[in-house]
């Protein structure tokens, strides 16, 4: 069940109760429900803006089957009267989302169809960022004045996929790398993908920051990995950014009107201290793969990145598990542990590289324990899931690791197989019972 399902069933019953009124209950439901991103829109305001975006292709197909046909003046012209009609027809029926999406989508894109047309018709070439940069800056007004948030999105996600793409690259105005044998870019360069950046997370709707922030960490942890002025090569000092960035990620970017954290951020701790149990198999010597050196710089970020993290969990409650003070202390500890066993890595020994393995085990088993618990006390069925499928995997992913070496005959497979059946069947009957348990 979502949060917003479980909400409304609460409010409901809060309100059978007495407790409260039942237009109490609406009206509080409506104030939640509205803070999700897209939550004004309907199915019809869907189908209105996919209507949008069929037109602008329609556009662009006619213009393009009679484009020998048309003069050069004729061309602009016309661009430049359709671009004002629409942003016109916009303005004047933004009270009448039907009509007044599908023309926000086609504003949207006009630019890139203006800007396009004016670079065919002059035959200009040059940075391949540029346009999408001045596509960005066009569309930010309407961005920033529209009353729904389908344009705001559309340009703070054009704006995160040309940071990606172009800081990425090593030929254009926004390139961060010095791959393929290249001097490290200028400065400015930094300075106009901070900016990007920056712009990114302005535009973004709604007052839930997890998706800008997880594009962001993401970001930083590509350019820490790759040949940037801020590299890290070292694994130690690349698995303690990570996770760093990980709990900064899951602490800041998770839903505050949710007991526990929910969604990307969630996931990604998760899946990142999964990866961290594979170090069992981890020798001195291999995966180098890497060239170069740390750089100060990305030294310094990384470091940055683990007192930021570290801070966080003392100051910030945790959004781990369900609210409590021994939820807090158990989800703090394993936060800090996940971040702090990187440091395990640093002496570079297959014994570390194993020691660190176990402690990411033993994470995950706590995690996924302390989920079925808080879960059972708290009466959710959701958690106690998240706690399943944790242990789950984990079992299964070891038991392979064990007896992994099993499967070079039949009989290998068929005991195997048994084996997974019985674990599926074992875990999905104490599942059930915890489920049931918590609705009596």
């Amino acid at each position: 069940m979502s949060y917003y399902k479980k909400l409304k069933t609460d409010l409901k019953g809060a309100a059978a109760a007495g407790i409260i009124t039942p237009d109490q209950a609406d009206r509080a439901w409506e104030h939640a429900y509205s803070a999700r991103t897209f939550a004004s829109f309907k199915a019809a305001h869907w189908i209105a803006a996919i209507a949008g975006l069929f037109i602008s292709l329609g556009i662009i197909l006619v213009a393009a089957h009679n484009w020998d046909k048309i003069g050069e003046v004729a061309k602009m012209g016309a661009f430049l009267v359709l671009f004002t009609g629409v942003a016109e027809a916009v303005i004047r029926l933004e009270a009448k989302p039907a009509a007044a999406i599908p023309l926000e989508t086609l504003w949207f894109f006009m630019p890139a169809l203006g800007i396009g047309l004016y670079a065919q018709i002059f035959n200009l070439s040059g940075d391949p960022v540029k346009p999408y940069l001045v596509w960005a800056a066009l569309s930010a007004p309407l961005a920033l004045l529209s009353k729904r948030p389908l344009a705001a999105y559309l340009t703070s996600i054009l704006l995160f996929a040309v940071l990606y793409w172009g800081t990425l690259g090593s030929t254009n105005m926004l390139s961060l790398t010095s791959g393929f044998k290249h001097a490290a870019q200028p400065l400015w360069h930094w300075a106009l993908a901070l900016s990007v950046l920056g712009a990114g997370f302005a535009l973004f709707p709604g007052k839930m920051n997890s998706k800008p922030l997880g594009a962001a960490a993401i970001w930083l942890f590509f350019m820490l990995v790759t040949d940037t002025a801020i590299r890290v090569r070292s694994k130690a000092l690349l698995l303690l950014a990570g996770m760093s960035l990980a709990v900064l990620w899951l602490t800041w970017g998770s839903g505050e009107k949710e007991n526990a954290a929910a969604g990307m951020p969630l996931t990604v701790w998760t899946g990142a201290v999964y990866m961290m149990t594979f170090f069992w198999h981890w020798k001195p010597g291999s995966h180098n793969s890497y060239s170069g050196s740390d750089t100060e710089l990305g030294a310094m970020i990384t470091w940055a990145a683990l007192a930021g993290a570290l801070i966080t969990l003392a100051l910030r409650n945790q959004r781990l598990l369900p609210e409590g003070k021994t939820g807090d202390y158990i989800a703090k500890g394993l936060l800090a542990a996940s971040i702090l066993c990187a440091f395990l890595l640093f002496d570079a020994s297959e014994g570390s590289a194993k020691i660190l393995a176990v402690i990411a085990n033993l994470i995950l088993a706590a995690f996924g324990a302390s989920c079925i618990i808080g879960g059972t006390s708290s009466s959710d069925e959701k958690l106690i899931n998240r706690g399943v499928a944790v242990i789950t995997i984990t079992a299964v992913t070891r038991f392979v690791d064990v007896f992994g070496s099993l499967l070079t005959s039949g009989f290998g497979f068929i005991f195997t197989g048994l084996a997974f059946a019985a674990l599926a069947y074992f875990i999905n009957r104490g599942r059930k019972a915890l489920i049931a348990s918590v609705k009596k």
